[in-house]
């Protein structure tokens, strides 16, 4: 799936949502691709500051947080703000209703 988007795609400035994370295969891949674009330590934080996931389930929420700091200690070692960004960033949710939430606020 990532091979078919588009060049530049994965530069860390670059907005991702995932509505449906489970674990995380797609956050962490999405997230390896970008860590290779980055040159500086700012960048890394930039990386984590473009990618939200929304999971139903709490035990999976957890899953994905801490497998997405085990990845970053693979790259650079994560700070507290590193660690605030995924926690903020990494919500459980229940997307469709958001989704549906947003749509009836765009009509209004």
């Amino acid at each position: 799936m990532c091979d078919s988007l588009p060049e530049g795609s994965f530069e860390p400035g670059v907005t991702f949502l995932e509505p449906s994370a489970g674990e995380g295969a797609f956050v962490l891949e999405i997230l390896k691709r970008k860590f290779e674009n980055c040159k500086h330590r700012k960048d890394f934080t930039v990386a984590l500051q473009s990618v939200y996931a929304m999971e139903i389930q709490a035990d999976n929420v957890a899953i994905l947080i801490d497998n997405i700091i085990n990845l970053c200690k693979e790259y650079f070692k994560p700070n507290a703000k590193d660690i605030e960004i995924i926690n903020n960033h990494c919500i459980q949710c229940d997307s469709l209703k958001v989704m549906r939430l947003l749509a009836e606020w765009q009509k209004n």
